[in-house]
């Protein structure tokens, strides 16, 4: 049985929590500003408040607690505590602004922070509203731990596990520090193009931005009750299809790309996220039209092949409203949106690379029944040799992510919603994806509220973090 050595050391978490209370207190600048700009002069001082007293506070735990060294404990830690926390400070100003009931703008900002794009928006939302919580998606989008990383983090031991525990041991620059700036390089510019492509498509600057912001970040939140389906023609919900597939490839994709544009089309990833999407349409097209051939197939496919690619890169727009849509259509979004993209994207749910480790750890065992049992086969993803350790994690990862589901469904069943309804709500929500059948909203139960924030968040830091966070042993020293 394996122990924590000892507990994690609180003052360090603390002192690490100041510098990202400063890097996020920057964040909500940007809604100050836009309240400003947008001529909503009440939420000016209210965000600037918050802004203050956020860095105030951050500075004072900065300067008055010792420096430390992050070790990977205290450092998986500060990961779990970054979205409760953030989402809180900014559900503040969102409250008092919005005139929203703290927990459904709590729920809001957890939503635009895991970039899934739930809502429980007001009756009457004003433009600052929908241009805040589009901002927390992009924001939620790159990560918020990249922008502590670039801004504050020296280069070093603590910077170093702070990105592994985010993002994995790849690197495309030397130090981590100098890969963040390069991945939030290809965020901005990635987010630059798509603002370009819907401002070409005629969509108003205002409209433009804010699904910009959702879109590179597979968020989904939209300015429009109908979502996507607002606007008309072929051009923007292609475009926007666009924008959701460069979000959920891996940035650190991106800088190879530019070296060599066959990099694309050999990374397992995307090869499995396109034959996902070309298999899933017909499908899904098939299912929305009630099993009818002909005519009526081609009619849907449109709306088929922009929801599936929005269910799988966990993006979340709609064209066509899912509420009365057939429990094998729910199903087989609710399956697309748990898969995700790309590990190292923007996108959650299980990550198309665990699927392919999963799908290859199958075929290896039946390939093994007719080999020798000294026999060496290694288990392969491309040309990356996937170890044992990582096989476990990933196994574990997936049957952890399957429980918390099966339960956050379950507790909606209790409150008589259908079961189809109440696993297509959950997975959205664990996967960050945000599509709807309508079970989420203001009226809602509190408590369904809180399954689902806690399911937000858990599909962002990808459970086990979290798990560690409330563990007693975590804080405690163990008693033998």
């Amino acid at each position: 049985m394996y122990e924590l050595v000892s507990p994690v050391n609180p003052v360090a978490v603390l002192r690490y929590t100041g510098h990202l209370l400063m890097v996020f207190a920057g964040v909500l600048l940007v809604p100050m500003f836009a309240a400003l700009v947008l001529g909503e002069t009440d939420a000016v001082s209210i965000y600037g408040v918050t802004v203050l007293i956020s860095a105030v506070i951050g500075a004072v735990l900065h300067k008055m607690l010792p420096d430390y060294e992050l070790e990977v404990k205290e450092a998986v830690i500060l990961a779990a505590i970054t979205f409760p926390l953030c989402s809180f400070v900014s559900a503040i100003p969102m409250a008092l602004s919005s005139g929203m009931p703290f927990l459904d703008a709590y729920f809001e900002c957890v939503s635009g922070l895991t970039t899934t794009g739930l809502s429980l928006a007001p009756a009457s939302p004003t433009r600052l509203f929908f241009f805040t919580r589009s901002w927390l998606q992009w924001v939620g989008g790159i990560g918020i731990i990249v922008l502590v990383l670039g801004v504050l983090i020296r280069p070093g031991t603590t910077a170093f596990r702070l990105y592994r525990v985010n993002f994995g041991e790849s690197r495309i620059r030397p130090s981590v520090v100098a890969t963040v700036r390069a991945l939030g390089a290809v965020y901005l510019g990635l987010t630059l193009l798509s603002l370009l492509l819907l401002l070409f498509s005629g969509m108003p600057f205002y409209d433009a931005l804010c699904h910009t912001l959702s879109a590179i970040s597979t968020g989904g939140f939209s300015t429009q009750p109908e979502s996507i389906g607002a606007y008309g023609g072929f051009l923007i919900p292609f475009l926007i299809t666009i924008s959701c597939i460069m979000g959920a490839i891996s940035f650190s994709l991106y800088p190879e790309i530019l070296r060599d544009r066959k990099t694309l089309t050999r990374d397992p990833q995307v090869r499995y996220m396109f034959w996902l999407s070309l298999l899933g349409v017909p499908i899904f097209a098939f299912a929305l039209s009630g099993g009818s051939m002909g005519f009526e197939l081609l009619k849907v496919l449109p709306d088929a092949a922009f929801q599936t690619v929005s269910a799988l890169t966990g993006t979340g727009f709609s064209t066509i409203g899912l509420a009365p849509v057939s429990d094998a259509s729910k199903g087989f979004l609710s399956a697309f949106m748990c898969i995700g993209g790309s590990i190292g994207s923007t996108t959650g749910g299980i990550k198309l690379f665990r699927l392919i480790v999963i799908v290859q750890l199958v075929r290896l065992v039946f390939y093994r029944f007719f080999l020798p049992r000294e026999a060496v086969t290694p288990l392969k993803v491309g040309a990356q040799v996937v170890e044992s350790e990582e096989v476990y994690r990933i196994m574990t990862y997936v049957l952890l992510y399957s429980g918390v589901l099966v339960f956050s469904a379950f507790i909606f069943m209790l409150y008589g919603i259908d079961s189809g309804d109440a696993i297509f709500e959950t997975s959205s929500a664990l996967a960050t994806a945000g599509l709807s059948v309508g079970v989420t909203n203001p009226a809602m139960p509190a408590l369904l509220k809180i399954v689902l924030c806690a399911d937000m968040l858990l599909g962002r830091v990808e459970v086990i973090p979290l798990c560690i966070l409330l563990l007693p042993r975590t804080w405690l020293e163990s008693r033998r």
